[in-house]
């Protein structure tokens, strides 16, 4: 029998960093592994020149970011138009439900075949508020046969505004195995720590693309409040705005902290393993991987309970949350961290690698993808 053929639409794919682009590369790869047959369209990505790479169950094709918005779709529509009348595509999915899902709904409405819209956090949060960008994301819903989302909490909102369309919960996953520490990783995670006084200091880790939503100000503010300044230091890893670039160097109002730039996955475990705790106090949100992978290293989350981070983490039992934008609780549930003796910390940790081990496996997240692919299919 040929395997499923999927043309899938994304703006984020390695070689982008984020959590977007590994996010897709992982759905990518499992469905792959599934059995179908997925062409991957990447549609203003961060190579220089347009690309085409071939990989085990699909291929790779990239079009180059381009000051005219028009130039790389339009080259993606010839590609796929040809590729389809060889071997025709059954369904088109796309990774994001703004730029990305409209190019899908459109490409898989001109190839006469079903679309599915993948809901990540960003493109409901933010660009159904935007004029343009909110126009593309109603046009992929409308289109779309089946959507997904990251959260049950999105999942509930798209429902009320499309009733009768099929929309289901599609989580992240996180390969526990995968996060497991070598023995360099083991000697880099005591050098991160002995750098920020692990012995002294709880150290919080803040990791990825630090931008407004994650309201990592407000939580520093929070910590000020509670009077836990002395009692913690920060590891930050990733890119920062400019107001948080501001804070952290401000010794009045944020602790002492190790900056490091995005770095390969490779080097993550290390990272997340020097942290007793993850902060993740978005003020909205999907289901970050910052959150599974960390949990997976037995870093204790810190979140507030924004997109799916309430349905992860279990208050006291795997980790601690708060009301999205409640500063006094965000000092609260942060002092309460703190606060932890090392066996009740150390049984926190085993409870939250646990949690996501058993949970929100990859198995669940390509079960999830496949029954979404399915109903769009089907209907």
């Amino acid at each position: 029998m040929n395997p499923i053929r999927i043309l899938w639409v994304s703006e984020r794919y390695p070689p982008a960093k984020g959590g977007m682009a590994v996010s897709c590369l992982r759905q990518v790869r499992g469905m792959r592994k599934r059995g179908y047959e997925v062409d991957v369209v990447v549609l203003g990505g961060s190579l220089t020149e347009n690309a085409v790479r071939p990989a085990d169950g699909g291929v790779d094709l990239h079009f180059r970011r381009h000051p005219a918005t028009e130039i790389a779709p339009n080259l993606a529509w010839t590609a796929i138009r040809e590729r389809h009348a060889r071997a025709p595509y059954r369904c088109v999915v796309g990774f994001g439900a703004s730029w990305a899902g409209f190019n899908a709904a459109s490409f898989a409405a001109w190839l006469g075949v079903p679309c599915a819209v993948l809901v990540r956090g960003n493109d409901l949060d933010r660009d159904w508020f935007l004029p343009r960008r909110g126009g593309w994301v109603r046009e992929a819903f409308s289109r779309a046969r089946a959507i997904g989302a990251v959260s049950q909490e999105k999942v509930d909102r798209i429902a009320a505004l499309y009733p009768g369309r099929t929309v289901m919960w599609t989580p992240n996953s996180v390969d526990v195995a995968r996060w497991q520490l070598l023995g360099a990783d083991e000697r880099r995670r005591d050098e991160v720590r002995a750098l920020l006084h692990g012995g002294q200091r709880r150290i919080f880790g803040l990791f990825g693309e630090l931008k407004y939503k994650k309201r990592v100000p407000f939580w520093l503010e929070a910590v000020r409040d509670a009077g836990l300044l002395g009692a913690i230091s920060l590891l930050v890893v990733g890119t920062t705005d400019d107001d948080t670039t501001r804070i952290l160097s401000d010794p009045a109002i944020a602790p002492p902290s190790v900056r490091l730039p995005f770095c390969s996955p490779d080097e993550l475990p290390a990272l997340y393993a020097a942290c007793d705790f993850v902060a993740i106090p978005s003020a909205f949100e999907g289901m970050p991987n910052v959150l599974l992978e960390a949990m997976a290293c037995g870093a204790v989350p810190v979140a507030s309970d924004a997109g799916a981070m309430a349905s992860v983490v279990e208050d006291g039992v795997s980790g601690f949350l708060f009301g999205a934008e409640n500063r006094e609780a965000a000092g609260a549930a942060t002092k309460r961290a703190v606060a932890l003796s090392a066996d009740e910390l150390a049984a926190l940790s085993a409870r939250a690698r646990a949690s996501v081990a058993e949970r929100f496996t990859p198995q669940v997240e390509m079960d999830a993808l496949a029954r979404l692919i399915e109903a769009a299919m089907a209907g």
